[in-house]
């Protein structure tokens, strides 16, 4: 079975949408932003490419599609891989540009709805004087024309004001894609990114940083012992934690599991180590409040100044790690650098 969208094809070749089209459009986003924000689906750029074709296609179909029925599609148009899903097309750009449209037809029909006020006064007027009853009927339907405008005028602005909610709502899925859903930190996809930007800007102006990698201490037996619901309150307690004892030019996030990954800009290994005894201090000597327990837990810290040496994250990643490993086998105070 061929599964196609006429939309989608039109936007791939950069070709222009027509008004039936656009509508068609703004339900697309809309139905897709939808699904991905309760699926809790990470809007990356390659499964909006892919899940805009599925609602383009039940759209454009007028398919009435469950959950299970929208996976099993999903599932079905790309298990070969053989779609084209090289979309070059910004969706907040488009709900930008449908939404100038909107504002351009709201001036357009108010400019309209003035001149027809105007025309209908100076008729008016002109029907008093000379009392003719054929200008009395042509006012009446310009009564009716100047309702319907309004209404026109009333609809379109309920659409602006939808496409206004749609800006918003992928304002707040773009940042979603850089934030940790548990703790509200950067995720690892953000973390890295901004790894990359310091070790350029290492490499370019000689900007020194420091990288600390944290894990909490036996953890698997927290969840083993007490369930994941408590362990997910002490990995968001974690973060917010980290969020209070570290300074706001800080970078930190979570970059896996129980795993910790703190960037500290524009500064050397002496700090850094400072500041991993000062969060070690902290999570050690913290009572966690979770479910109705109180629990206690450590951290163990690996901690790297980056240098030249460095080509890539990858490479930093992989050395910072292995400061954790280090550390995980030392006593008291599991701390490696």
């Amino acid at each position: 079975m061929e599964l196609g969208c006429k939309v989608y094809e039109k936007l791939k070749e950069g070709k222009e949408l027509t008004e039936e089209e656009r509508e068609v459009l703004k339900e697309i986003i809309k139905r897709e932003l939808k699904f991905l924000v309760e699926q809790n689906i990470l809007p990356t750029p390659e499964n909006y490419a892919r899940w805009f074709f599925v609602f383009c296609y039940i759209v454009e179909n007028n398919i009435d599609a469950s959950v299970n029925e929208l996976i099993e599609l999903y599932y079905r148009i790309f298990r070969d891989a053989k779609i084209d899903l090289r979309l070059s097309v910004d969706l907040e750009q488009i709900a930008k540009e449908v939404g100038s449209i909107i504002k351009e037809y709201i001036n357009a029909v108010q400019k309209y709805e003035k001149d027809i006020e105007k025309s209908g006064e100076e008729l008016k007027k002109y029907s008093q004087e000379t009392n003719i009853k054929l200008l009395e009927e042509i006012l009446e339907r310009v009564k009716k024309l100047q309702e319907t405008n309004q209404k026109l005028i009333n609809e379109l602005k309920e659409k602006e004001r939808a496409i206004e909610r749609l800006q918003n709502e992928i304002s707040v899925l773009k940042e979603q894609a850089h934030i940790d859903f548990l703790t509200g930190l950067k995720n690892r996809r953000s973390i890295e990114k901004a790894l990359n930007d310091l070790l350029k800007d290492l490499y370019n102006y000689g900007y020194p940083f420091v990288v600390i990698m944290m894990d909490l201490n036996d953890f698997k037996q927290v969840n083993d012992t007490y369930g994941h619901v408590v362990g997910d309150c002490i990995l968001k307690k974690v973060g917010e934690l980290l969020r209070t004892y570290l300074r706001a030019k800080n970078i930190v996030g979570r970059y896996g599991g129980d795993e910790f990954l703190v960037i500290l800009p524009g500064v050397k290994l002496e700090v850094g180590i400072k500041v991993a005894q000062r969060l070690s201090s902290v999570i050690r000597n913290h009572v966690f409040r979770c479910n109705g327990l109180e629990l206690k837990i450590s951290a163990s810290f690996g901690v790297l100044e980056v240098t030249k040496d460095f080509k890539e994250v990858k490479e930093v990643l992989e050395a910072v790690d292995k400061k954790l490993y280090e550390a995980k086998k030392k006593e008291p105070d599991h701390i490696a650098y």
